[in-house]
C-alpha cells in the first residue's frame, strides 16, 4: 500500500508506524501475555494466542485487499516523488 504514495510521504508513514506499533506491542504484549501466564489457566494463555494469530489473519487480509503489485518495479514507477513537479 504505501508504494502509491510519494517518497517523503511514504517515508514519514512508514516511521511514524513502525514507532507507534514498536511503543504499543513493547508495552502491551509482555503486559498482556504476562496477565495470561499469571492465571495460571491454559485457556486464557490459548485466548491470548488466538488473539494474535487473529490480529495477523486481519493483517494478511487487508494486506490481500489494498496491496499494490510492485515487485520488480522502482518505486518511482509505481509512485513519483514529490520532488518530481
Amino acid at each position: 500500500m504505501s508504494e502509491t504514495f510519494p517518497l517523503e510521504v511514504r517515508a514519514l508513514a512508514i516511521a511514524f508506524f513502525y514507532a507507534v506499533g514498536t511503543g504499543i506491542g513493547g508495552v502491551a504484549a509482555p503486559w498482556l501475555f504476562g496477565s495470561l501466564i499469571d492465571t495460571g489457566s491454559r485457556v486464557s494463555l490459548f485466548g491470548g494466542y488466538l488473539l494474535g494469530s487473529g490480529l495477523m489473519l486481519a493483517a494478511a487480509l487487508i494486506a490481500l485487499r489494498f496491496g499494490v503489485d510492485a515487485e520488480r518495479k522502482p518505486l518511482e514507477a509505481v509512485a513519483a516523488p514529490l520532488s518530481a513537479t
